[in-house]
């Protein structure tokens, strides 16, 4: 049976007066403007709704790789928290790595999903998630789809015209593709399944060492982060790492905590968030082994304050899986010690009315997104809250229990350890 659901809630006060951020995107080409605006604006909203104040500043230039913005909180006490958000920026790489061109990002699908058959990644992450194999799997399925139903519509259009039915052949032939094109438009909205592929591809890329100039930002960002811990200025430090970018979340901590051993027990020690992550789709690919190490790091990490927040509606995210199970691969049971993550629901649902929340299920990229978004009510989740507010991140969900296995979306027993 599937362990309970819980909702992250605030747990005892910790005075946070000062705190730094450091905001790793998803595989995304938008830059910090896109990111700074869109902060802005759901705060503001989130703050009318949850009736505090916050106050973002205007975007501002940080390191060679970075842009930030201060934000400022207030209750209705008076009481105020200083944050500073630091975007740290791979969108140049992206783009570097963003195909255009609707054949070959046809080719892109057909390949990236054809290499994933091949090494059984992707039947691995069918055993974890069937949601997130649905989502990996549809662009291919979806072209395959359409290029049966070209040729069968070439069929009956060549058929009506060997009977000499030229009027009604052309007919049929304008309205089949009309209608494939239209379906085809509708599924690429509905689950922004280009997106999907081109950041498939640039993982598979990864995991097998094609993208030096990420492994390079990635130094860059765990050295960013091992200044800011000697900082005494800072009163929480914090890694959030949204979709793909959890996976970079993960890996700058853990080449960080590598380079320093005192890391974790400095005064501004880092405590990591991720937020609708997709790690398997990394860590399960065979040549993934140094992001496997990686992991490992943070798993056997026990001072590391690690949530991971997934929601089960958000089919493009590995919802309430333990992204470091991974580790465990070829170990004895008496091998297996426990570790990763504190795993929980940001429970969409509650923030929102029916209506309004039936809305956002159905659009499966503003489900990803949520997380960085306000809510329609107020709720017990709250981003702006947790980056902005004054409760430390480990404290603020320090009283609700874990989940420890979820197994809804588990297929065929789950993945073999």
């Amino acid at each position: 049976m599937p362990t309970a659901v819980t909702t992250p809630g605030p747990g005892p006060a910790a005075a946070v007066r000062r705190r730094h951020v450091l905001y790793v995107s998803g595989f995304d080409p938008q830059g910090p403007a896109h990111y700074h605006a869109l902060y802005r604006a759901e705060a503001r909203e989130q703050a009318r709704v949850s009736g505090y104040r916050i106050d973002v500043g205007p975007r501002q230039r940080g390191t060679p790789h970075s842009a930030y913005w201060d934000v400022q909180w207030t209750d209705d006490g008076g009481q105020t928290v200083d944050s500073r958000y630091e975007f740290l920026r791979w969108d140049d790489i992206v783009r570097q790595h963003w195909p255009r061109g609707p054949w070959r990002l046809m080719a892109l699908t057909l390949a990236t999903t054809a290499r994933m058959v091949a090494n059984g990644s992707l039947w691995r992450i069918l055993q974890t998630s069937w949601p997130a194999f649905m989502a990996l799997a549809a662009p291919a399925a979806l072209l395959a789809g359409c290029a049966a139903g070209a040729v069968a519509l070439a069929l009956a259009c060549a058929s009506l015209l060997s009977l000499g039915h030229g009027i009604a052949g052309g007919l049929l032939l304008v309205g089949g593709l009309l209608v494939l094109g239209g379906f085809a438009r509708w599924a690429q909205g509905k689950v922004q399944m280009a997106w999907l592929m081109r950041s498939a591809r640039a993982i598979l890329c990864q995991a097998r060492g094609g993208l030096p100039e990420l492994e390079q930002r990635l130094d860059a960002f765990a050295d960013r982060l091992l200044d800011l811990s000697r900082r005494e200025d800072v009163d929480e430090l914090m890694v959030v790492g949204h979709s793909s970018g959890a996976m970079l979340a993960a890996s700058l901590v853990a080449r960080a905590i590598r380079r320093d051993a005192h890391l974790l027990q400095r005064r501004a020690a880092p405590a990591l968030l991720t937020l609708g992550e997709c790690i398997p789709v990394l860590s399960y690919q065979p040549e993934a082994k140094a992001f496997r190490t990686e992991l490992g790091i943070l798993r056997s990490s026990k001072n590391l304050s690690w949530l991971d927040l997934t929601a089960p509606p958000d089919g493009c995210c590995f919802a309430l899986i333990d992204p470091t199970e991974v580790c465990l691969d070829g170990l004895a049971d008496d091998q297996r010690s426990p570790g990763g993550p504190k795993r929980l629901s940001p429970r969409f649902a509650q923030l929102f009315s029916s209506k309004r929340y039936a809305g956002i299920r159905a659009d499966k990229y503003r489900c990803h997104f949520q997380y960085l978004m306000a809510g329609e009510l107020p709720g017990s989740y709250d981003y702006f809250a947790i980056t902005a507010g004054p409760v430390a991140l480990a404290q603020r969900f320090s009283t609700d229990p874990g989940v420890e296995r979820f197994e809804q979306f588990r297929c065929f027993g789950g993945p073999r350890r």
